[in-house]
């Protein structure tokens, strides 16, 4: 995906690992799973992108919110999970690919 059409891209979200402690990172997390519903109920789906163990694990507990927040709602969110590749500083790194939509 070039940076052009990843910068026009509404329903990516580029998921921070930056070491947060504390309430700071449970805000960050509670941010980003509201925006995930957000941007699944605009656009039908959400593409969130992680590269590093901590990115990774905040997606994982945003989804965990997000999910029970539509739950209590009386949706159900799936997700699929691929790899994919990014550009940081000329090097390539692989990171996680998680798309979520409404069932």
């Amino acid at each position: 995906m070039s940076e052009k059409m990843e910068n026009s891209d509404p329903t990516l979200l580029k998921v921070l690992g930056r070491k947060k402690k504390g309430d700071e990172r449970k805000a960050y997390v509670k941010q980003l799973a509201n925006a995930i519903l957000k941007v699944v109920e605009k656009h039908g789906v959400a593409n969130l992108r992680a590269v590093g163990g901590e990115a990774v694990s905040n997606v994982e507990k945003s989804l965990a919110i997000a999910e029970a927040r539509a739950k209590e709602s009386g949706g159900e969110l799936v997700e699929t999970t691929s790899f994919t590749d990014v550009e940081f500083d000329g090097e390539i790194k692989t990171g996680i690919l998680k798309t979520v939509f409404y069932r």
